[in-house]
């Protein structure tokens, strides 16, 4: 099957665009619910189809009389030069969200961080803690460099149970606070918060580490550098002490 797609990529690509822009909601999930094309059609009837946002012919977001928000996606063709002019189609379908704030929490940008470090000022002051608890898993730690290669090993260990998508907040915050105060010894710096305005009324704290080189502040960030080491697919087996090699060279540019 998958020689077929390759040789028809215009059916491939279409078949990508449907799953890409299509996710599986899962139960209990506050998104958006898919429905089918036809079940659409017959909620926007009666209402002024398209009153948010339209694009002729391929897709509609209409705020319904009950306060409901409709994502629908007409059916899409294209042509198929491979196949002697011949088409194929992608069925349309819905997206049914419960209400607007519904609809515009789903869709407002998300935060690498907000289901591992929910607030980074909260953090920061449980890095002493995190390191505690961090301990009773490997032993007594000195914050040397190379006492990050046990956190190599203790990360290695992890994912070959876990997927790169299975990341425990406890573990992260664990390795996060003792990285970072590697890093933040190393270079004589400072935990500061650093606030990221993700909407109007949703602000991310970041656990960042500022440091003064040249006479110049600037800021890394320490859970970025872990999130390399165990959430990265294309990163994955990457040593968080290579790493840590890699923070002191940007730091110093």
């Amino acid at each position: 099957m998958q020689f077929k797609f390759f040789r028809f990529p215009q059916l491939f690509l279409l078949l990508l665009l449907f799953v890409s822009v299509n996710p599986a909601q899962s139960p209990g999930s506050s998104s958006g619910r898919r429905i089918s094309f036809a079940e659409g059609q017959k909620l926007v009837a009666n209402e002024p189809e398209g009153n948010l946002s339209k694009q002729a012919g391929k897709f509609t977001r209409t705020k319904l009389r009950d306060g409901r928000v409709l994502e629908l996606f007409y059916p899409i063709t294209v042509s198929m030069p491979s196949r002697k002019g011949k088409t194929a189609t992608a069925p349309g379908y819905g997206v049914l969200y419960d209400s607007e704030a519904s609809f515009k929490e789903t869709n407002r940008p998300h935060h690498a961080l907000e289901d591992l470090i929910s607030d980074g000022r909260v953090f920061v002051g449980m890095v002493p803690m995190h390191v505690t608890k961090l301990e009773k898993r490997v032993g007594k730690l000195d914050y040397s460099r190379g006492s990050l290669r046990r956190m190599d090993s203790l990360i290695a260990g992890y994912l070959a149970s876990h997927t790169t998508a299975e990341i425990e907040p406890a573990f992260f915050q664990q390795i996060t606070a003792y990285y970072g105060e590697v890093l933040r010894r190393e270079l004589k710096g400072e935990w500061k918060v650093r606030e990221v305005k993700l909407s109007v009324a949703r602000v991310q704290a970041e656990p960042n580490i500022e440091i003064v080189f040249g006479g110049k502040a600037r800021e890394l960030k320490p859970w970025g550098t872990v999130l390399k080491a165990m959430a990265n697919e294309d990163m994955r087996g990457t040593r968080l002490s290579k790493l840590f090699d890699d923070d002191l060279r940007a730091a110093q540019q």
